[in-house]
């Protein structure tokens, strides 16, 4: 057990200053100070402390192994990411099993923590699919939107009572132009709103920090995106020297990270990576929108 003092937590945009008693890589206690306990004291007063980012990866990495180092490396462990939300994609139901099982198996060497997810063009969503991401437990489903027709024309009814009860978030990705994908955002946030379908109302950047509402409703917070008593021990720490932000908040780039801590071991400071291979485990998202 040890004891992390004066951290600086910012989260939700909102910063503030407590202790903690980790035991087992977990948060065990937070209390403003510990003061009658003899564990080793780690003081943290001159960084910002903020959970481990969650990013979206929707191409598969490199196969080779030094390719898929430096592809890690380059995209998340530097940028302070412990957790990525990695598709595999189809056209057709039949594919599900065994791009599913190829997806498992190109990230049995990831070195961060990985969650499932799907991707598909809106025309093949089906209450099939949807019966598969409940039974392998895959939250959330890519959707391509080229058009308004399968939109429109969709049996939403028959997909939301498939969904129940795990019901897996659709997210938008667009694949049209500017003027026709806000035009199609508005239509897609319409329908699903009517008929009550669990979705995101707008398309997640890729390899950018994905915003806890999101997270809350794929169901990944708390398990990730969260520091409280009981969380494991995911962090990063940035130099309060690198406040920019007139509100006082950082702009979290990689520029400004200082120390990136995973399961309770540093992976990244100051430019710096330890690249543990096969450190990562995949997620598995029992239930979403649990906190939303």
């Amino acid at each position: 057990m040890y004891i992390i003092e004066k951290a600086n937590i910012e989260m939700e945009n909102r910063e503030k200053v407590t202790s903690l008693l980790i035991k087992d890589n977990k948060i065990y206690s937070m209390k403003d100070s510990f003061k009658r306990n003899n564990y080793i004291r780690m003081n943290l007063s001159e960084f910002i402390m903020t959970p481990t980012h969650v990013m979206a990866d929707l191409n598969a990495p490199p196969s080779g192994f030094q390719e898929m180092k430096q592809y890690f490396i380059d995209n998340f462990l530097l940028k302070g990411t412990g957790t990525i939300i990695s598709a595999f994609s189809i056209q057709f139901e039949n594919q599900f099993e065994d791009e599913l099982r190829k997806k498992r198996t190109s990230l049995i060497n990831s070195p961060i923590d990985y969650v499932i997810a799907v991707k598909l063009p809106l025309g093949k969503i089906s209450t099939t699919i949807i019966r598969k991401c409940k039974r392998n437990k895959i939250p959330i489903i890519f959707v391509e939107l080229n058009g308004f027709e399968d939109l429109i024309e969709k049996p939403w009814g028959w997909i939301k009572e498939a969904m129940f009860p795990y019901n897996p978030i659709l997210v938008p990705i667009f694949t049209s132009q500017q003027k026709a994908k806000k035009n199609l955002l508005k239509i897609w946030n319409e329908i699903l709103d009517k008929e009550k379908i669990p979705h995101i109302f707008d398309e997640i950047p890729e390899k950018t920090p994905i915003e806890l509402k999101n997270l809350k409703k794929f169901g990944v917070f708390p398990k990730r995106g969260d520091l409280s008593i009981g969380s494991e021990i995911n962090y990063n720490l940035y130099f309060k020297a690198n406040k920019v932000d007139e509100r006082g908040l950082i702009h979290y780039d990689k520029d400004k990270l200082a120390v990136m801590v995973q399961k309770g071991q540093i992976t990244t400071s100051c430019h710096e990576v330890i690249y543990r291979p096969g450190f990562g485990e995949e997620l598995m998202i029992e239930s979403t929108s649990l906190f939303v």
